[in-house]
């Protein structure tokens, strides 16, 4: 379960980038960019989805919850599994996919009976999607990210990962035909470097809580 990640790009860079390095228009729809850089469930995030001929960065609510005042699951990881299992998970993957840039995203791995965050990202990219479904409700944007299982290098870390895909890909899976980005759904290559370091600065956010 991933239940923090980061993203050190602001809209404009993000942008920026991806005018640069993919053919597309692309639109900086809420203004301002958003002030942290780890961001936990309930937090807003940057989110890219495909509008017409348009490519549109919003700011969406990461986590799906059907029934606040029942308090009913917040749902910010969705199971690949369960996606493509699942009739009504399967519909709002084909109809409502979008994209979560981030510059790294953390795990806690066990380590002596404890668990240690650890900060995992991909050395020479600036930034990478994280294929994720979203849900309109009551004029907000509520998004998920999609896990899937882990590859090698996480397996050491983790029993899941969230999907991952480079730009160029990113924008191929909000191009693709529903059931063709949903086989774009695979865990990342193991021929892609990831480099796994721990997280000093959860460490330091939970011995303050304490």
């Amino acid at each position: 379960m991933c239940s923090r990640f980061e993203n050190k790009e602001t809209g404009f860079s993000i942008l920026e980038k991806l005018d640069k390095d993919e053919l597309g228009n692309y639109i900086l729809e809420d203004d301002g960019d958003l002030n942290k850089e780890v961001f936990a469930p309930t937090n807003f995030v940057f989110s890219l989805v495909k509008s017409d001929k348009d490519f549109k960065l919003k700011n969406f609510i990461w986590g799906i919850q059907f029934d606040k005042v029942m308090k009913s699951p917040l749902i910010f990881n969705s199971r690949i599994e369960t996606i493509k299992e699942k009739s009504y998970w399967t519909r709002l993957f084909y109809n409502n996919r979008c994209l979560l840039p981030a510059t790294a995203f953390y795990e806690w791995k066990e380590i002596n009976k404890k668990k240690i965050p650890h900060r995992i990202s991909i050395p020479g990219e600036d930034f990478f999607f994280i294929p994720s479904i979203y849900l309109k409700m009551e004029n907000f944007h509520y998004a998920s990210m999609i896990t899937t299982q882990p590859n090698t290098f996480m397996k050491n870390i983790h029993n899941r990962m969230p999907l991952i895909l480079s730009k160029k890909s990113g924008i191929k899976f909000l191009n693709a035909k529903p059931e063709d980005a949903l086989e774009m759904c695979k865990s990342l290559s193991d021929k892609v470097k990831m480099e796994a370091s721990i997280a000093e600065n959860l460490l330091s956010v939970k011995k303050k809580n304490l």
